[in-house]
């Protein structure tokens, strides 16, 4: 219960929202010659920002990836148990979604993201297949690359390729936070809405607290809850921790450990969180 109170206090969209004029005013500026670098003209190595990703956490970063270089990024150990199985849930699933994201410009990238996935349920019955392919664009406001704080607006679509996928269309507004000491957050506000039969606009936030040990590795703990406007869903979240090691300025790799934590007023047929996710993966950049 305090979980849940903490979480429901700190994800707050007021709370996520007062942090946006207070980062206006520490946004930066780019660099001279930042219009000059093209998907066609690439930024130099020597340049490049830190290496990020969202496959650990499940947040998007505020920074947008170099223009001129591709990206790819994916757990490849993806795997979601639930350790007592109501009937007619999901008893586990992997889950494989790489994201392939291409620099566009200094401040504007592309991503795809398509989905595939190999449930197995109440009655140890298997089923795979390709759910939803997504795709967006990502266009970072301020501070790509310096400054205390960058903010980036990523709005994206979801097309289905099986019955197991969805239409459907969103809006994520990351923020990204500088601190002392090698730390930095990130926050995720997401908006999205879906056109099966079941039409619905849901609602998520997300905290991430990373810290640098060193030039090789961070370690990272996260949390983020889900509502939606179907009254027949309660609210569920993920929480869990995790590190990534730097193999070179272009090859991480990482993982970590998750938990799920749903609505105490739960009841058979609403949607819930999986009991724990343990997960490990890669980031590429070239």
């Amino acid at each position: 219960m305090k979980l849940q109170l903490f979480c429901k206090v700190i994800l707050n969209p007021a709370v996520l929202a007062a942090l946006v004029p207070l980062a206006v005013s520490a946004a930066d500026s780019p660099p001279a010659d930042a219009n000059f670098y093209t998907l066609f003209n690439a930024i130099p190595y020597d340049q490049l920002r830190p290496l990020s990703s969202e496959a650990y956490d499940s947040l998007p970063d505020a920074r947008t990836l170099d223009a001129g270089h591709v990206q790819v990024e994916g757990a490849l150990l993806n795997d979601s148990f639930e350790g007592s199985t109501p009937q007619y849930y999901q008893k586990s699933a992997f889950v494989w979604e790489p994201r392939i994201t291409l620099g566009l410009l200094d401040d504007l990238d592309l991503f795809i993201r398509p989905s595939y996935a190999i449930t197995t349920d109440y009655f140890d019955r298997t089923t795979s297949e390709f759910a939803t392919i997504t795709t967006g664009l990502k266009l970072n406001l301020w501070g790509n690359n310096d400054g205390m704080t960058a903010l980036a607006i990523r709005p994206y679509v979801g097309i289905p390729t099986s019955n197991g996928g969805e239409v459907g269309a969103g809006v994520d507004l990351p923020l990204l936070v500088r601190l002392p000491r090698g730390f930095w957050v990130k926050v995720d506000s997401e908006f999205y809405t879906t056109g099966n039969d079941n039409n619905q606009v849901g609602f998520v936030n997300g905290l991430s607290l990373n810290k640098s040990l060193g030039t090789k590795v961070d370690v990272y703990c996260y949390v983020n809850t889900t509502v939606t406007t179907d009254d027949k869903q309660t609210w569920y979240g993920h929480t869990g921790l995790g590190l990534d090691y730097n193999l070179t300025r272009n090859l991480q790799v990482f993982a970590g450990f998750g938990f799920g934590f749903t609505s105490p007023d739960w009841v058979s047929g609403e949607t819930r969180a999986y009991d724990y996710n343990p997960r490990l993966g890669v980031v590429w950049r070239y």
